[in-house]
């Protein structure tokens, strides 16, 4: 199971922990704030692991004698943009630096999670490749 130790860029993982540790104590919006702190030192690091909302849901057409992986063309496994519709908005003008925005500053666990777990994933590909 990934876990945010496992994360050797040490800014990015001191987020993560804080995220992670704010989540377990229910300070759900402080968890939302860390995973963005740790998703804009990622992607100032590595702009290469952005994923614009354009491209997230794109449909590549198979090959020919090849049928398309999971939904909408792409593997299940394929990292998706970042999750903008639960109170943090990510835009990206062309040629400008990448903004995160909060739409609001209650969040519910679920969101919490899905921003922590959406980062940590990232930050883990960013990694490997």
């Amino acid at each position: 199971m990934p876990d945010p130790i496992d994360v050797t860029d040490e800014l990015i993982r001191a987020a993560l922990l804080a995220a992670e540790a704010a989540l377990d104590d229910g300070q759900y919006a402080a968890s939302v704030h860390h995973s963005v702190d740790a998703y804009r030192r990622l992607i100032a690091l590595r702009p290469d692991m952005i994923v614009a909302a354009r491209l997230g849901h794109s449909f590549s057409p198979p090959q020919l004698g090849q049928t398309p992986a999971g939904i909408g063309g792409q593997s299940m496994a394929a990292p998706r943009p970042w999750p903008s519709d639960h109170g943090v908005r990510f835009s990206l003008q062309d040629g400008e630096t990448p903004e995160l925005t909060f739409a609001k500053e209650r969040f519910t666990v679920s969101e919490a999670a899905t921003y922590f777990e959406y980062t940590l994933d990232m930050a883990l590909r960013a990694q490997r490749r």
